[in-house]
């Protein structure tokens, strides 16, 4: 039995949309080499195919149900959602193709569902395209309806959430502050946090210094490989949740020795400098 898929991608920092949502099936959760091992919560997981034009994704953990995206650009105002909205299209398994506008940057991609326990789940994550576009701080604030859980700023452009770091997320219920919330928070290394949301519905959460010892010849660009996680609330039968990528701390492995090697090197150096300097004026 064929019922229709509800994905909700807010481009952050795009003018246009993406393609038509067509139709979906309703079976078993998606599962295959891509599903997670690491959390039972819904998760938007990169399903390859990534370019500055598009990339693809896919939903575990929930049945998806129906299908919408918003595109958002900088300054657009909470009246514009209805006018913003654009559909995407989804196969059967849940897996939905973003594309990027004639402008780049954050995408918000957003799905909609049940989750395992049958709650009204909703599923976000965020996508960057290298290609110019406006900053993503309207979109981070709107008010944009259903219950969420959303990112209160984000990493510089290059930059990324890392261990040991504190970053601030939201919950909201149809733009509204929701307080008083358990949050919690799971790794793919392993790690599990709780946190409750504060009177503004924010709530402050430290990323773990859980990353495990990764072969040198499996790191990338000087650092071993991305490692996920996901925030999810409840609210009775709602069920909302966030995920992305956490990295090494920028002081992590062998970077803060190293840092303190070329210091003592560079004093080292500078010694003979000094005591020629000295020299000199007692010689003047």
């Amino acid at each position: 039995m064929k019922t229709m898929i509800k994905v909700a991608c807010v481009a952050l920092l795009c003018g246009t949309g993406v393609a038509q949502a067509q139709h979906a099936g309703h079976g078993d959760m998606p599962k295959g080499p891509m599903a997670p091992d690491w959390t039972a919560f819904p998760v938007l997981a990169s399903g390859g195919g990534f370019s500055r034009a598009g990339a693809k994704f896919q939903a575990f953990n929930m049945h998806a149900m129906d299908a919408a995206s918003y595109a958002s650009f900088d300054g657009q105002k909470a009246e514009d959602l209805n006018t913003a909205t654009q559909p995407l299209t989804v196969d059967e398994n849940g897996a939905v193709a973003v594309k990027s506008g004639a402008k780049g940057g954050y995408y918000i991609l957003r799905v909609t569902g049940h989750g395992p326990g049958g709650e009204e789940a909703t599923a976000t994550t965020l996508k960057y395209f290298s290609n110019p576009g406006p900053a993503p701080r309207d979109l981070l604030n709107i008010a944009r309806p259903g219950f969420e859980i959303m990112p209160a700023v984000l990493p510089r452009e290059h930059s990324h959430y890392r261990e040991n770091e504190t970053w601030a997320f939201k919950v909201r219920m149809d733009g509204k502050p929701m307080a008083g919330l358990a949050v919690v928070m799971e790794t793919s290394n392993g790690s599990k946090t709780e946190y409750v949301t504060k009177a503004d519905g924010s709530v402050d959460v430290t990323f773990p210094g859980d990353f495990k010892d990764i072969p040198k010849d499996q790191w990338r660009h000087g650092s071993p490989p991305a490692s996920k996680f996901v925030v999810a609330v409840r609210d009775g039968g709602l069920l909302a949740t966030y995920n992305d990528s956490y990295n090494l701390d920028a002081y992590g492995d062998k970077n803060l020795w190293a840092g303190i090697g070329f210091a003592m090197l560079g004093m080292i150096a500078a010694v003979p400098l000094v005591r020629r300097r000295k020299t000199d004026k007692k010689g003047a």
